[in-house]
């Protein structure tokens, strides 16, 4: 939380210095604006004049607007400068109307002084012989329609602004969203663990008073094996490879619990392994088909664990031939914890089933999306 609040900070601020092609960028962007308003300007000057029976020439009404829009066009960063260091909203409002107020004003009288410069070479209408008589021509008659182009600016810059907090906003949300769901997934993940250990605690227990060279391979088993979970426990998914490699020797160590009372068969073609899953996806699975499956029987029992791709998804699946599922029974930390991480990981394009099967026993199905880069 607090690296987020350290990015929320930097996020909000708006920089103070930009680098040169922001600024070139900006620039381009504010000339091909007042170009496009020049010429839709010099376009209508001269549409009306022809309505009048006072022809202009596209050339010189382009030449007077081209140059009121320049004016207002190397006025533009001042204007986006002020809007920034003084933004239209509490505590300073009003401080900030009236530095505004005045800049319009000033901006105006700005662009009218030079105007009037440039009014004899380019042909404008109400040129006086000199050029503080145009200026005072310009500023009688044209002053109250400069004055909203500033503010029109203004307003531009405002509300680009809380476009761009809105959307500073929504990146920290889906930042924190996904910080959350990663610090789930690695809570889910960290209450398989002592699960999984409790019960190979349990068989090496069992093992030490009959056949202590069993358990210790088992113990050693276990070594590796929760050597190979650590390596991966800040990884959320990993290859189907990787995956069934990590059951097989969680198998080996099942084997020498149950003995002769289990078997197992791994059928999974080539080339689904290198598809993307859940890290830890199908331990707690083959541990719920030994628990309630091999476990409640009198007599050998078996395993099998399956997968297949079928178009755009994955599916999984393990099957037992035990006694089935009670009629009332709940999830415990094994499926509830694979529950809730397929839905964090991939929302509503999963599925996960766990149902009896016809020939008896139970079977339990996740379907993933088929992916092979991480």
């Amino acid at each position: 939380m607090t690296q987020l609040a350290r990015e929320k900070k930097h996020e909000g601020a708006r920089p103070v210095v930009e680098n040169g092609s922001e600024i070139g960028r900006r620039g381009i962007v504010i000339l091909a604006a007042w170009t496009l308003v020049a010429m839709l300007f010099a376009g209508q000057a001269w549409v009306a004049s022809h309505v009048r029976g006072e022809p202009l020439a596209w050339a010189r009404a382009s030449a007077i607007w081209l140059v009121w829009a320049a004016v207002w066009a190397a006025l533009t960063p001042i204007a986006l400068r002020l809007e920034a260091r003084f933004p239209l909203q509490r505590p300073c409002f009003l401080a900030a109307l009236a530095v505004h107020g005045v800049a319009s004003a000033t901006c105006a009288l700005v662009n009218l002084a030079l105007f009037a410069l440039a009014a004899p070479v380019i042909g404008a209408t109400q040129v006086e012989p000199t050029w503080l008589g145009t200026f005072g021509r310009l500023l009688s008659t044209t002053l109250l329609l400069n004055i909203p182009v500033y503010w029109l600016i203004v307003a531009a810059a405002h509300v680009e602004r809380l476009v761009r907090i809105a959307r500073e906003k929504d990146r920290r949300q889906l930042r924190l969203e996904a910080q959350l769901a990663d610090a789930r997934l690695q809570t889910l993940r960290t209450q398989l663990q002592p699960h999984f250990l409790f019960n190979a605690h349990n068989t090496i227990s069992v093992l030490m008073h009959e056949n202590v060279d069993l358990a210790n391979r088992i113990l050693l088993q276990l070594s590796s094996l929760l050597r190979r979970s650590l390596d991966g426990a800040e990884t959320h998914e990993v290859t189907l490879g990787e995956e069934i490699g990590f059951l097989e020797s969680y198998l080996e160590i099942e084997q020498a619990r149950f003995g002769e009372r289990l078997s197992y068969r791994i059928l999974i073609p080539d080339q689904v392994l290198e598809a993307r899953v859940p890290n830890l996806i199908l331990q707690p699975l083959v541990e719920n088909a030994l628990r309630h499956g091999l476990a409640t029987r009198a007599g050998p029992g078996r395993v099998e664990i399956k997968a297949d791709r079928q178009g755009d998804f994955l599916l999984l699946c393990v099957v037992d031939d035990g006694r089935g599922l009670p009629p009332a029974m709940t999830e415990r930390v094994g499926l509830a914890n694979t529950r809730a991480r397929l839905r964090l990981l991939y929302g509503e394009r999963q599925r996960f089933d766990v149902r009896n099967s016809g020939d008896g026993g139970v079977i339990a199905e996740i379907e993933l999306p088929w992916r092979t880069v991480p």
